[in-house]
């Protein structure tokens, strides 16, 4: 993600106070999240999950975590990334029966009020819908008034995503260029933290 990406992401959490952060891939915002979390902690604290399909890059950013003190509150969720049985051929996606008992278990059943979908890597499924199912998938767990952020917009599969997804979901994202490459939508209702946006 790049940084204007991150601050976009950075914004939201302090502005609307968030939570409840779930991730698709893991990698630096894992650790700088958490940093700032740490630093202007909301109410309540917070949990995050990050849904990570390379175990090694898992453990890594694990350690990260670990060596700074911030990983009490995150919990790497390992899911394989298998054949996605809802969505069209030869399209993979993390595997959702690992993936929803991680997110139970971070969560303790709570909802998510940020959905950064940063994952799975276009590179490691071969197919350019790679993120498509984390809305469809995910949409339930949502909090009212939830933002959700998708990475890399300029590419064209994930310019695909959002449409499929403004037109099934009916849910308008922001593509303004100086959000860094991420498109950001807010769930409809009332969330925390909403009047402050």
């Amino acid at each position: 993600m790049r940084p204007a990406g991150l601050v976009t992401v950075c914004n939201d959490i302090v502005l609307n106070e968030r939570r409840r952060i779930v991730e698709l891939g893991s990698g630096v915002s894992t650790v700088l999240l958490p940093r700032l979390m740490h630093q202007r902690p909301p109410p309540g604290g917070f949990l995050m999950a990050s849904v990570e399909h390379d175990p090694v890059w898992a453990r890594w950013v694990r350690d990260q975590l670990d060596r700074e003190g911030i990983g009490a509150n995150v919990t790497i969720v390992q899911a394989p990334l298998i054949q996605h049985a809802r969505a069209e051929p030869g399209l993979v996606w993390y595997d959702e029966e690992a993936m929803a008992q991680g997110l139970r278990e971070a969560l303790g059943g709570d909802s998510i009020d940020l959905l950064l979908v940063d994952g799975p890597p276009a590179h490691a499924t071969g197919h350019g819908l790679a993120r498509y199912p984390a809305l469809p998938v995910l949409a339930d767990l949502l909090a009212p008034g939830a933002t959700v952020v998708l990475d890399d917009t300029d590419r064209p599969g994930e310019q695909e995503v959002l449409r499929r997804w403004e037109q099934e979901m009916g849910l308008p994202f922001d593509r303004s260029p100086e959000r860094g490459g991420v498109a950001v939508a807010r769930m409809a209702g009332e969330g925390p933290g909403t009047s402050h946006g």
